[in-house]
């Protein structure tokens, strides 16, 4: 079996639960809006969201916020991978650029939005900018810890082979550290999402964060609600994205499945 073929069974049996789940939760809402009689203010029910949201302004603001979620997902991972690359060839490199990432990933987005801001400015490029930041520190550390992961007999081995370090590095330490890229990108795949929504939420934009800003302020709940939905849809979209590349990243994996 391919990874294509299996790729696709895995969707179509991923698609299937969820859409049960789905399902089940909206229903769930619904019986549970109307049994309470909550006000629109707490929660709308799943009926109120559906005829009363601006979903015209919802689609616009998810076309807006996924551009800035895929670049900001792609530029962050390539970032990521070649320092990580770089670091990993170099002990004195890993010595500066590991610790230094971990604390620069403690600091909060939202504590250095107004100075990107200051930087990039307003619109489109500074919502890409924190999109890829949010995803940049995961894959850096993980990618760095996956290149170490070599087992020490097979690099051994290279060296009997008088392999070169270009030809250890393709050969060994890459597929070696292809697990801890697949798992940083599905952490980075919902992170992206995240990061862009506070990027947008704090320094404006057309896209969903500051589509709920602006809801929100206006006592527009349905479609407060409608583009928290969207968003939470762009979030799976991302993470199936993953599963669909992990299958090429990683065949083996999914053959012993």
């Amino acid at each position: 079996m391919n990874a294509f073929t299996s790729s696709r069974k895995s969707i179509a049996s991923n698609w299937k639960s969820a859409t049960i789940g789905t399902i089940t939760v909206i229903l769930i809402w619904e019986l549970t809006v109307v049994w309470l009689d909550l006000p629109k203010y707490i929660l709308p029910s799943p009926t109120d969201i559906v005829t009363e949201a601006q979903w015209r302004d919802v689609v616009s603001a998810s076309a807006s916020s996924l551009f800035s979620i895929i670049i900001g997902f792609i530029v962050g991972n390539v970032a990521g991978f070649l320092l990580a690359v770089f670091a990993a060839s170099s002990i004195i490199a890993s010595g500066v650029i590991q610790p230094l990432s971990v604390t620069l990933r403690s600091i909060p987005i939202i504590a250095i939005a107004p100075m990107l801001t200051l930087i990039f400015g307003r619109g489109l490029t500074i919502t890409i900018v924190v999109g890829a930041l949010v995803v940049f520190f995961p894959t850096l550390i993980n990618m760095l810890i996956g290149l170490r992961s070599t087992e020490r007999e097979l690099l051994e081995l290279m060296r009997v082979l008088d392999c070169s370090r270009v030809q250890t590095f393709w050969l060994v330490r890459l597929p070696a550290s292809m697990p801890y890229l697949v798992s940083s990108l599905r952490i980075a795949a919902p992170a992206a999402v995240l990061g862009v929504m506070v990027a947008e939420w704090i320094v404006g934009g057309s896209g969903l964060g500051q589509l709920v800003l602006r809801s929100s302020i206006q006592i527009e709940y349905p479609t407060m609600w409608a583009a928290l939905l969207a968003s939470a849809a762009l979030a799976g979209l991302m993470f199936v994205l993953v599963s669909v590349l992990e299958r090429f990243l990683i065949p083996w994996q999914s053959r012993q499945r």
